[in-house]
């Protein structure tokens, strides 16, 4: 799947996560693995769990306002996490 601006992302249901200091674990009870995100991606993730579901333009310009960095790494870095997070079954695209 190519993730554009314009795609939306939320969270799958078969997941739980917890904040342990600066760091997020996530588990997916149907596949019985967890993840360690690290302070961005748990903010990320935070985004997803009180939005619900956001665009990716809308995720980057939050990460872009929390964090000192160029919009261009911002962009594939963010990209990059996500499609490891989709491959991952962790988060799904929505209309």
């Amino acid at each position: 799947m190519v993730i554009t601006p314009n795609t939306r992302m939320q969270l799958v249901q078969s997941q739980t996560s917890s904040v342990l200091g600066k760091e997020t674990v996530v588990l997916n009870y149907e596949l019985g693995s967890f993840y360690e995100l690290n302070e961005p991606g748990g903010f990320v993730w935070s985004l997803l769990q009180t939005q619900k579901t956001m665009s990716v333009e809308k995720i980057k310009n939050r990460l872009l306002e929390e964090y000192e960095v160029d919009e261009i790494v911002c962009q594939e870095e963010l990209t990059m996490f996500l499609e490891n997070l989709l491959h991952e079954k962790l988060i799904e695209t929505t209309a």
